[in-house]
């Protein structure tokens, strides 16, 4: 299924498993950046992004994985992290993407890093947008969501659930003037749509257990990876223990501050 969707590029389906269609919007050509966003996020998060990057020469190719944004939410899947990162490098198969930028927000960033030492072939490099070495989905920002989601479904409160979430993007954030109701809506245009689902595939992330380690894979990522971190005082930053692991176990890392900015 292929549609326009704003100034982002066309956005399709692609399915890699029974049940389990990831949502994918692409544009552009040249050289590719793919773009995953983080638990809370969505492709509409990146849009003042894409355009520039197309404008200079690159296709961009944002893939939503399973159980975030407009991406199906079953709920018997294995929403592993080293389950996900199959996912993402099936659909970079399936669109011949090879040597990639890869853009990783948050819980996505460990994503990334298990598919650079699974498929190094489809990476080029990483960059991590306040991504840390998550050996869970259950951060504690997803913690929190699954908390609030779970006492809005018991209340019914659509407006409950707007408020927290804004709470929640507020406090991540350096400057929260982003947040106007236009773009809350978009955000939470995903989850408005079935909240069962979404506490679902929550609930089914915190209960996954990784088959493996990333922190003793570290060592085999190769490629450059650097960590965008933001300097503002905000909730969902990483600490300093998650950037040491990170320091000690990738062969080429680097930190860049980003001032102002939060999560």
């Amino acid at each position: 299924m292929l549609l326009l969707v704003l100034n982002l590029g066309t956005t399709q389906t692609v399915e890699v498993g029974p049940g389990q269609e990831l949502n994918v919007v692409s544009g552009g050509s040249g050289d590719a950046v793919v773009i995953l966003p983080g638990l809370s996020g969505c492709a509409y998060g990146f849009r003042n992004i894409v355009g520039p990057l197309q404008e200079s020469g690159f296709r961009t190719v944002i893939i939503e994985p399973l159980g975030f944004g407009s991406s199906s939410r079953p709920r018997d899947a294995d929403y592993t992290l080293t389950a996900q990162a199959d996912r993402i490098a099936k659909v970079m198969d399936e669109l011949g993407l090879t040597d990639a930028l890869v853009v990783a927000h948050g819980v996505s960033a460990s994503v990334a890093l298990r598919m650079v030492y699974r498929r190094p072939d489809l990476v080029m490099s990483v960059l991590s947008i306040e991504g840390g070495p998550y050996e869970s989905a259950a951060t504690p920002a997803m913690e929190r969501s699954l908390k609030f989601a779970g006492i809005i479904a018991k209340l019914g409160g659509g407006r409950l659930l707007r408020d927290q979430y804004r709470k929640n993007l507020e406090e991540a954030s350096g400057d929260p003037s982003w947040i106007d109701r236009r773009t809350l809506g978009r955000y939470l245009r995903n989850i408005d749509r079935d909240l069962n689902d979404f506490i679902a595939a929550l609930k089914a992330m915190a209960r996954s257990e990784e088959p493996e380690a990333l922190r003793d894979n570290l060592g085999r990522i190769t490629c450059p990876v650097t960590l965008l971190a933001g300097e503002a005082p905000h909730s969902g930053a990483l600490t300093s223990a998650e950037i040491d692991i990170l320091a000690a176990g990738l062969p080429y890392f680097e930190i860049k501050s980003v001032p102002g900015a939060g999560h």
